[in-house]
């Protein structure tokens, strides 16, 4: 971890200009955390190191960030404004597929590698196996388990994303090879494994799948065990307050499975937009999500940016999701962060939002309403986390000193 002194720097350009650093207009934000040279302390004074690899917020408003330095994983908390930091090096952080937080604040990280499993994250940094199994310790039967086995020693395939609901049921998503690639959401109940969304195709032969298939499409109210999720790609994870549990299997759709089992597709659409309106103003209706084209990942590689994508639920059911843009698709300047900073914080501000530095795409923060409505709430976040009326955003970038940090900022939300 490198710790850094207080360096005063002014944005003599900015200052002496009075410039609004969005122009008139932008998005106005508040910086929580990592926007100066501290080595803790207040968040927003303070330096944030890494590479982001998540952010999960807690019910209890606490702000989790994982980074990544080295392959080292680092877990930084912002509590009551104040900023620290643990390593976590028994966590790869280059192969964790998604964080979250249970109802306790337990923080949990799902690993795709398929040597990690499902770990939680101590407040001292410890890891602790909670669900999985050690592939270099373990002997028995390696066969993925169906439907009713024991979770104990059950032979789990690798994890791409994980979530724990209010009453602390925990789900994930987990890949299977044979005969094709393709993911099973599932739970945990009285000690046993059960399938929440999507088809085990364990067993059949390729003759048999390919003949099975019944296209990419279903009709809403599906059940949920009866939709094949093909494909190995990352696949996000969020349960609503009722219940409700939404999944991105392949990146390009938001599947919500209800308590009742029967499944429909939230957001996504096969080829280009359908009717709906380009993204003016933060949180001004777009359309029908159901008509929009996603793409659920992070705006970067492994070196810069995050390669995750995020996907949350707030208490009021509305979805949360970063999808990612072409860099010829621009969002207007209202996206643009603007706010009350002054000296680093402006200066970090501005080259957080506008650092391209080893990206590919830009992201843009969408929100799926109850009754379906799309809007774009925010640009320029590569994570996304909700807490009471409030959106937090994460950006991952390299400052004028060539250091890989991440700011935080929040902004109002409007319902």
């Amino acid at each position: 971890m490198k710790t850094r002194g207080m360096v005063a720097v002014v944005a003599l350009v900015l200052a002496a200009a009075g410039c609004d650093p969005g122009g008139s207009g932008a998005q106005d934000v508040e910086v929580v955390a990592g926007a100066g040279e501290a080595d803790g302390g207040p968040a927003a004074d303070a330096f944030i190191d890494g590479r982001l690899v998540d952010m999960v917020m807690d019910r209890a408003g606490t702000l989790r960030v994982l980074t990544e330095v080295d392959a080292v994983a680092t877990l930084w908390t912002v509590q009551g404004g104040q900023l620290t930091h643990v390593a976590v090096p028994e966590v790869k952080a280059d192969y964790v597929s998604q964080m979250t937080a249970g109802p306790d604040g337990a923080i949990y990280v799902a690993l795709w590698n398929g040597e990690g499993g499902v770990w939680q994250i101590k407040p001292d940094g410890r890891a602790v196996h909670t669900l999985g199994i050690d592939r270099d310790t373990y002997s028995g039967d390696r066969v993925p388990p169906a439907d009713g086995a024991p979770v104990k020693g059950a032979f789990l395939q690798y994890m791409h994303g994980v979530a724990v609901s209010a009453d602390n049921r925990m789900y994930f998503a987990e890949e299977r090879i044979r005969p094709t690639t393709f993911q099973l959401v599932r739970t945990v109940d009285a000690g046993k494994l059960k399938t929440v969304l999507g088809r085990d195709l364990t067993g059949l032969t390729e003759r048999q799948w390919r003949s099975s298939r019944a296209g990419k499409g279903f009709p809403d109210g599906s059940p949920a065990t009866q939709i094949a999720l093909e494909g190995g790609l990352d696949n996000p994870i969020a349960v609503a307050p009722d219940g409700t549990v939404y999944a991105a299997p392949g990146r390009r759709t938001v599947v919500a499975v209800k308590p009742d089992g029967s499944a429909r597709k939230v957001i996504g659409r096969e080829g280009l937009d359908g009717d709906i309106d380009d993204p003016s103003e933060p949180f001004e209706a777009r359309g029908s999500a159901s008509e929009a084209s996603v793409w659920l990942k992070g705006s970067g590689s492994v070196r810069q940016g995050t390669t995750n994508p995020s996907l949350v639920v707030d208490a009021n059911g509305d979805l949360y999701l970063t999808s990612s843009r072409s860099f010829g698709e621009d969002l207007p300047e209202s996206f643009d962060w603007t706010g009350d900073a002054t000296g680093r914080q402006e200066e970090l501000l501005v080259q957080s939002r506008d650092s391209l530095d080893g990206r590919t795409e830009e992201t843009e923060v969408l929100r799926v309403k109850p009754d379906g409505s799309l809007s774009t709430v925010a640009g320029h976040a590569d994570a996304v986390a909700v807490h009471d009326d409030w959106l937090y955003l994460a950006r991952s970038f390299t400052d004028d000193e060539g250091d890989n940090r991440v700011l935080v900022v929040k902004t109002a939300i409007a319902r």
